[in-house]
């Protein structure tokens, strides 16, 4: 009887000579290079590129920084930094994203180099991070994803200087690496010595350089928190040029939440209590209406003891925290209100009244300056309330577009950050000084203690102030002031204040 000889299994040798029988799969052979040595590489190949980069940008920022002044300096190394990022991007940037990021960085640090405060510091980080999450995500981009960046590159990012280091380490033995380096460095050091000085003996200038060395600074505290600020530096760069998931983590995702059914929260909101609510909120904001209309304009008296400034002060802020509620419960209730013709007119109903009275708040408020000048406080609160104004604008186009609330968040962001930017490019202490010395008040005399403290913005408007009325405002504050910080390094110098000296010079 035949029988058939089965051998479970192929051999080792047969099955990898004869690979290309299965067309399906890849060849693969024990040489073949394991993945984690492969990523390995890559980190090591991806070092070496960036290594030079990294210490170009800290020799660059010790010169800009190291016991200097700051000032322009600051926006020029975020705009070298922006570059840099770019330049270390794995894919090769094209000639459009050179010039869309060039000129996006120059963007975020026009306000630095006007001058150099709070909000131009901000403007100038964000800008930086800005170009890193889009050398990082390209073109799948959002707002998750940058504010991971904001966390992690300040945090897990200061370390993985150390971590990158030490991982590209050599795998051998102490002893072994040691002798190894001792018999690579020993015939370049000695070599490179015994040429040291025959070029020095010949050359006068190098042996006088030489010999102003003096190995003695080793040992200074100074020499050694310089080169704290360099690893400092170094640490906090590092991440910029070395951005990757392998320290990020995974992309930043949008959540959406489900919606599992009715919630506690639904014996308090409901369609009924909202359409109930609004019938409320409309006839107390028509009476609120009726009344702020009698006082300005004269029809109805303040109570005894209160004047126009005080009625001023005391509601600009409260209605303007009114309309911001306004806002917030119509974005929780938009679901509720559908496509019912009756809620929506009392929505425009009552988002109108919260615009009118944002308006009355700015018109209280501007009688409030006429009767005690204008201050930081106030001109921020001005601002405030357009920003208010224009969010309650942007519900209303809003709820009659049936948009999203991601929609309306995004656009208010937008405008924040776009009020923002600009507030960085103004001079507020120039207005606030010329409008106090321009515009009379209830106070007897302008506060001169509070105009001559705004600072070099305000010098200009206090200059021709003195010069039209031959008065001594600041009892020559200024002049010293200006004396003591007139602009002597490249690196202090910014707009207002390079402004504000070559008017004083040419005033005399």
């Amino acid at each position: 009887m035949r029988q058939d000889l089965i051998i479970h299994g192929v051999p080792d040798r047969i099955r990898l000579d004869g690979w290309w029988l299965d067309m399906t799969t890849e060849p693969t052979s024990p040489a073949q290079p394991r993945p984690a040595k492969r990523t390995s590489l890559i980190a090591s190949l991806r070092m070496r590129h960036t290594v030079p980069l990294l210490a170009a940008l800290v020799v660059l920022a010790d010169w800009l920084f190291w016991n200097q002044p700051v000032g322009i300096s600051f926006a020029v190394f975020a705009l070298v930094l922006s570059v840099a990022i770019l330049a270390a991007k794995p894919q090769k940037p094209t000639v459009k994203e050179w010039a869309i990021v060039t000129a996006f960085a120059v963007f975020s640090n026009l306000p630095a180099a006007i001058e150099l405060q709070f909000l131009s510091v901000v403007f100038s980080l964000v800008g930086v991070i800005a170009v890193a999450a889009w050398a990082f995500a390209a073109n799948t981009l959002n707002e998750a994803l940058v504010l991971r960046l904001m966390l992690r590159l300040p945090t897990v990012g200061a370390t993985l200087l150390m971590r990158d280091a030490i991982h590209n380490m050599p795998a051998t033995g102490y002893k072994t690496k040691v002798r190894h380096q001792a018999a690579a460095l020993l015939l370049p050091l000695v070599m490179g010595a015994v040429f040291l000085s025959l070029l020095a003996s010949a050359n006068p200038v190098l042996e006088e350089f030489l010999a102003e060395i003096d190995l003695a600074r080793l040992f200074e505290a100074q020499f050694w928190f310089r080169f704290l600020f360099w690893g400092v530096v170094a640490s906090l760069l590092w991440p910029y040029l070395n951005l990757s998931e392998r320290w990020m983590g995974t992309r930043a995702r949008q959540f959406f939440v489900q919606k599992a059914g009715p919630t506690r929260i639904a014996f308090f909101i409901n369609p009924v209590s909202v359409r109930n609510s609004l019938w409320l909120f409309n006839i107390l904001f028509l009476m609120q209406t009726f009344l702020d209309i009698s006082i300005l304009t004269g029809g109805v008296s303040l109570p005894e003891g209160m004047n126009y400034a005080s009625y001023a002060h005391r509601g600009s802020y409260p209605l303007v925290a009114t309309a911001l509620l306004a806002g917030l419960f119509t974005l929780i209730t938009r679901s509720m209100i559908g496509s019912d013709k009756t809620l929506r007119f009392l929505v425009y109903l009552w988002l109108g009244q919260n615009m009118f009275l944002v308006a009355t708040a700015a018109v209280r408020l501007q009688h409030y300056v006429d009767a005690y000048a204008l201050t930081y406080l106030r001109v921020a609160a001005f601002i405030w309330m357009a920003l208010v104004l224009t969010g309650l604008l942007l519900t209303v186009w809003q709820v009659h577009r049936g948009l999203s609330t991601a929609w309306l968040l995004r656009r208010c962001f937008l405008a924040l950050v776009a009020t923002l930017y600009v507030c960085g490019l103004v001079n507020f202490a120039e207005i606030i000084a010329k409008y106090n010395l321009t515009h009379g008040s209830a106070l007897a005399e302008p506060d001169s203690y509070y105009i001559c403290s705004l600072g070099t913005g305000a010098y200009r408007a206090i200059l021709e102030f003195e010069a039209r009325t031959g008065q001594d405002l600041c009892n020559r504050m200024i002049e010293l002031d200006l004396t003591r910080t007139e602009i002597r390094n490249w690196r202090e110098w910014g707009y207002r204040k390079w402004q504000i000296q070559a008017y004083y010079r040419q005033q005399n």
